[in-house]
């Protein structure tokens, strides 16, 4: 079983924060609290943010669409994130770049996509 992460945003300035041990105190960004982004499942109705993984030869691959992520300035993928129970990482997408990662390969986890117009979503496997 995978860590449990949650991720906050600022309503103002966007910044987001990834919160790994969380005992339900609030956070604050630009004198707000920040919001609780809460995962959503894409699937084939919703290409663009589908996540794709492969794995192969000790390695996992993952895509955010099946069809290829817009990556434009307005909606991008900012960020992917693997999850396991031993360990969290993390891989910043430059812009204009394919919203995709390959992290080493492990048998169990989740993998997150920030989305900066359409928020968080999550694959398990």
């Amino acid at each position: 079983m995978a860590k449990k992460l949650h991720f906050y945003r600022c309503p103002i300035c966007h910044s987001m924060v990834d919160v790994i041990h969380d005992e339900g105190h609030s956070l604050h960004c630009c004198e707000t609290e920040m919001q609780l982004l809460i995962p959503r499942i894409a699937d084939e109705r919703d290409p663009n943010h589908e996540i794709v993984l492969t794995h192969r030869s000790g390695l996992l691959y993952v895509k955010v669409g099946s069809k290829p992520h817009p990556q434009s300035e307005e909606h991008q993928i900012t960020t992917l994130f693997l999850v396991t129970k031993d360990h969290t990482r993390r891989h910043d997408i430059r812009k204009g770049t394919p919203a995709s990662a390959v992290f080493s390969d492990t048998d169990h986890g989740d993998v997150y996509a920030y989305c900066n117009k359409e928020g968080l979503f999550k694959a398990s496997f």
